[in-house]
């Protein structure tokens, strides 16, 4: 006889639950691109919306450390955090672009400078 293969379900930390449900509570997002967005399905959403306004929102007690590809940590990241490191990410490369467009400009100073110099020159 085979065996039979043990599932693998996927658990959450009570912080990403949490999380969740806040992002639910947003009146421009559905629930649906919430789950959509985090990957999982919308019945565990309800559930866990349910399970909040009850106080019965919990971490599983067999929770152990995730050891998922990186697929599998990418997808049920949280988008806030991802918003956050994009925006970082977006400030840094503002900041890279306004310091190279400084030293621009003084390159540009510094050679109409040295355009007004030589024409006083010629004369």
């Amino acid at each position: 006889m085979g065996q039979t293969k043990k599932r693998q379900y996927d658990r959450y930390t009570l912080a990403y639950k949490q999380q969740a449900v806040r992002l639910t509570e947003i009146l421009s997002v559905t629930i649906k691109e919430v789950a959509d967005a985090l990957g999982i399905h919308e019945v565990i959403l309800y559930r866990w919306r349910m399970e909040s306004r009850n106080g019965e929102l919990r971490e599983n007690k067999h929770m152990k450390p995730e050891k998922g590809s990186l697929k599998r940590v990418k997808k049920r990241a949280d988008p806030v955090q991802a918003k956050d490191d994009e925006l970082t990410k977006a400030k840094k490369r503002i900041k890279a672009l306004e310091k190279q467009l400084s030293v621009r400009t003084e390159e540009l100073d510094l050679l109409k400078k040295a355009q007004r110099f030589f024409e006083k020159k010629k004369r």
